[in-house]
């Protein structure tokens, strides 16, 4: 049986160009994989497959048929809007459906989750930097690997922006019905809740942190005692865990699905 790993220095240059290969042939294989899986998932959505299956929710399907959590199903949802806001868009801008299944970019979880509220942001940048490459070009139809490049860069570029100014959203325009008086009160309101429940998590994470040090694995710390933390304080495990995960990293996103 060939061996998983190579020990360093002792390949080739052949045998580290065939490594090479299979890595960049396992690389385009997840590439497509992910898109497949956005469509399929969008599909199965669209279609409220877990109503005739006789499950109560997207969530509850998921679990049953596949063995994933509720987080996960809903991040797969996720997935789905980004990358058919992307595909909408490039067919609309260029009038072609097929050259965002020929483009390079992956959209892992961490993109997904960092593009979560911002698709118009995102596919508005896209719109713009596909109109300016059509000029440029004359008008001739861009290459599969320029509008890959232009996508790929547009994601990159939104999910280094910073999120949108609290400022900003108190002095958005406010929904019908209602005064901008009031609506900077259910935003402040909204505000002061969130900030509360951030800080409870922290401070449930901090309190993990101490039956569990950080250095330990999340699977193992799940078997050293929190799991039985966690009921005894009313919590799921895995709520648990993200909690915990905050308390390591500061990121309040550890906390995202929850």
């Amino acid at each position: 049986m060939e061996e998983d790993h190579e020990q360093a220095g002792t390949v080739d240059a052949a045998r580290a160009r065939e490594l090479t290969e299979q890595l960049r042939t396992a690389i385009e294989d997840v590439r497509a994989a992910v898109l497949v899986l956005a469509r399929r998932v969008r599909a199965a959505h669209q279609a409220r497959v877990w109503t005739v299956l006789g499950h109560p929710s997207w969530s509850a399907y998921a679990l049953a048929e596949f063995g994933i959590g509720r987080s996960t199903a809903y991040r797969l949802l996720d997935l789905a809007a980004v990358a058919e806001a992307i595909e909408d868009t490039v067919q609309a801008e260029l009038g072609v459906s097929h050259t965002w299944d020929s483009t390079d970019l992956v959209l892992p979880v961490r993109a997904v989750v960092d593009l979560k509220g911002r698709t118009a942001e995102l596919t508005d940048l896209i719109a713009e930097r596909l109109t300016d490459a059509h000029q440029a070009a004359g008008g001739a139809a861009l290459p599969a690997e320029a509008v890959g490049g232009i996508v790929a860069a547009a994601v990159a570029e939104v999910r280094a922006r910073p999120d949108v100014p609290a400022a900003e959203l108190a002095t958005g325009p406010v929904p019908d019905g209602i005064t901008t008086e009031a609506w900077r009160r259910h935003v402040a309101a909204g505000r002061d809740a969130i900030s509360q429940q951030r800080a409870a998590e922290l401070g449930i994470g901090a309190l993990a942190l101490e039956v569990v040090p950080a250095y330990v694995s999340d699977r193992q710390a799940e078997n050293s005692g929190l799991a039985r933390l966690a009921n005894d304080i009313g919590l799921t495990t895995d709520r648990l865990l993200a909690c915990r995960r905050y308390a390591i990293s500061g990121d309040v996103r550890a906390m995202d699905g929850w």
